[in-house]
């Protein structure tokens, strides 16, 4: 580093001086990126693992590498060539070409984004203290102003952090406050409005559930008879989630009837719409050996609480009685009779519905 700063003095004085080793500056981390890159989609052609996987376990290693290469260049540049614009202006050019590449079919926007996701979420594989989670992703935000398709990137984002809300994955709010916070001010507010949107719908949510507990106990008529939790969101922040029409058992009809004449108390100009696809249920299982609580999603809780009433149901009845298409009633069956817990038996004891 001695030497790259002593020999940069002679070459300032001179007009135009820097221009070449700027561009050769360029070419060397370009060439260090690709490799990178390249490196990347060779580790996932020879594990041949699926997608799913690539992202999850490849875009670690590539993310961190590249925030690596990204240190020790940002590093030489303060540190031996005198912070010049010529030299980040041709970290910024190097960095546009091997960033915005992809890898093993995924682009660099999904790749960030899950890398992001898995530093945020409860369990994720990186166990960090608080401090390096706040550095890591400063530094990740860095990076974002090197990718092309910032827009695809506040999907995935959103996606992500949608799920670590509603399924309470979330490992810390202040995290995710704060990446917000760099997010807006790298991005700006227009980027971040609907995430901070989400965020808040989850505090008001929780005021709404206080609420809710509360109408009951002044309300004994209205009891629903099963402890019942709703999530209210606003449509226009969230991802766009399928709502089907379910025929929901008795049990749940009137909580849902309960909860809709609590909300009409609240407010006349908002219309709920029930999304089935992302409630869970808790359910008591009473088998012969023993009882079991079951947490299952609410299509799979609501066709076992048919045989509250019948010991045997056929896929026609079944299907009729939930309101569901084909593909819809296959995939429930299939999860509760060919899994591995087996809920139901069918026959003939195929793995096919």
């Amino acid at each position: 580093m001695a030497d790259l700063s002593r020999m940069i003095r002679p070459f300032i004085k001179s007009p135009r001086g820097l221009d070449p080793i700027s561009n050769i500056l360029k070419q060397h981390v370009t060439a260090e990126g690709t490799a990178l890159v390249k490196q990347a989609e060779d580790a996932a052609i020879n594990k041949k693992v699926s997608k799913k996987d690539v992202v999850g376990l490849q875009e670690q290693v590539f993310v961190r590498k590249v925030i690596e290469l990204h240190d020790k260049y940002l590093t030489y540049i303060s540190e031996c060539f005198q912070n010049h614009f010529l030299f980040h202006k041709a970290l910024r050019e190097a960095f546009e070409v091997f960033c915005n590449k992809g890898v093993a079919g995924s682009s660099s926007a999904e790749l960030l984004a899950t890398f992001c996701d898995n530093i945020l979420k409860k369990g994720g594989s990186e166990k960090l203290s608080d401090e390096t989670i706040k550095v890591t992703l400063e530094k990740v935000v860095k990076l974002l102003a090197y990718i092309s398709d910032k827009i695809l990137f506040a999907e995935f984002c959103r996606k992500k952090l949608a799920r670590r809300l509603l399924f309470d994955k979330s490992a810390n709010d202040e995290h995710e406050r704060s990446m917000l916070t760099k997010l807006k001010q790298q991005c700006g507010s227009q980027f971040t409005s609907k995430m901070e949107g989400m965020v808040t719908d989850l505090t008001l949510a929780r005021e709404h559930q206080t609420n809710f507990e509360e109408y009951l106990e002044s309300n004994p008529n209205a009891n629903p008879g099963i402890a019942l939790t709703v999530t209210v969101l606003t449509t226009g922040f969230w991802p766009s989630y399928k709502s089907f029409n379910l025929n929901l058992p008795a049990e749940m009809v009137k909580c849902v009837e309960v909860f809709r004449e609590f909300y009409q108390t609240k407010t006349m100009h908002r219309k709920l719409t029930w999304i089935y696809s992302l409630g869970t249920c808790n359910i008591n299982g009473k088998f012969e050996q023993k009882t079991m609580e079951l947490i299952l999603k609410t299509y799979q809780a609501s066709t076992l609480l048919l045989f509250n009433s019948s010991d045997r149901l056929s896929y026609q009845e079944i299907m009729s009685q939930l309101s569901l298409s084909d593909d819809d009633v296959v995939r429930l069956l299939h999860s509760l009779s060919c899994a591995k817990y087996k809920i139901l038996n069918k026959e003939p004891n195929t793995k096919t519905i």
